[in-house]
């Protein structure tokens, strides 16, 4: 079996913005991209960063930075003011974050690192991307600090323009 690759932030932030991009161009395929869209998604990486992924660690990337961004809300959400917005990382005791992992498995690195880019995991895996006569674009707005760019992405409720029959 391969050596597992160690995804860098750059990397991250690619993969989390096709795949925004493709949703909002192409749909899913029930909770993931499809097949097209894996591909454009490991040509995409190939081109910037001479790194040639397989459909398979692709898929893997995205669940397990799904899996990490679940755990991280669940977390964010908990009462008790456990999250410092100025470190990004929260505060349980040793027990607590024992109990997390046995719920959030691959969440576990919370406790040492941060989530990448929360912003860019929110529009890709709270279904703010939407498909069809359901699209939408965003009214993003970027900030520079350091050298990572911060992406904040207004959430927008829309309705359909036509109901199930067909009419208006």
């Amino acid at each position: 079996m391969g050596e597992k690759h160690q995804w860098s932030n750059e990397e991250i932030k690619c993969l989390l913005e096709t795949c925004i991009e493709e949703i909002n161009s192409v749909g899913k395929r029930g909770l993931s991209l499809h097949k097209d869209s894996w591909n454009k998604l490991g040509r995409v990486l190939k081109e910037k960063f001479g790194m040639d992924f397989s459909q398979k660690q692709l898929k893997n990337a995205f669940d397990n930075l799904k899996a990490k961004y679940i755990g991280w809300m669940y977390l964010k959400n908990k009462t008790g003011n456990i999250y410092d917005s100025q470190t990004k990382t929260f505060s349980l005791t040793n027990e607590e974050w024992e109990q997390f992992k046995k719920g959030h498995p691959k969440a576990a690195s919370l406790r040492t690192s941060t989530l990448p880019f929360p912003d860019l995991c929110s529009a890709l895996f709270d279904g703010n991307a939407a498909t069809g006569n359901r699209k939408w674009s965003s009214t993003q707005t970027t900030s520079i600090v350091g050298s990572s760019s911060i992406h904040r992405v207004q959430q927008l409720l829309l309705m359909d323009t036509e109901d199930d029959a067909g009419t208006s």
